[in-house]
């Protein structure tokens, strides 16, 4: 029974992979994970290094504000990733921007 099911979810997986848009969903998944192993690991390494006692964190020093900073820009890494990937996303971006744009001139030619 259990042998049943984990083939019938495995052909279903695998029949996502095959069409163009699994393939692209598997690559971008794939890159959300990179990023955020990029972004999380000298971090996660510092601090299990101070908690074993092999390494002191030192709060003003400069690879702690580094890390820090790759803690933040991993929350910025996902646009750019689907901005990259999906040509709806920049076709959107591009609308909202024009939308931004069109309204700060409007603003600036009646005083409001």
């Amino acid at each position: 029974m259990i042998l049943l099911l984990l083939f019938q979810v495995n052909v279903a997986a695998s029949s996502i992979v095959n069409t163009a848009a699994g393939r692209n969903a598997v690559v971008t998944s794939l890159m959300i994970c990179c990023g955020f192993v990029a972004c999380w690991s000298l971090s996660e390494i510092y601090f299990f290094l101070s908690l074993i006692n092999v390494y002191s964190v030192d709060y003003s020093g400069w690879f702690y504000h580094f890390t820090v900073v790759l803690l933040f820009l991993n929350s910025c890494v996902y646009p750019f990733i689907y901005a990259a990937k999906y040509r709806e996303f920049q076709t959107g971006v591009r609308r909202l921007l024009i939308k931004v744009r069109a309204g700060a001139q409007v603003d600036s030619v009646t005083g409001s």
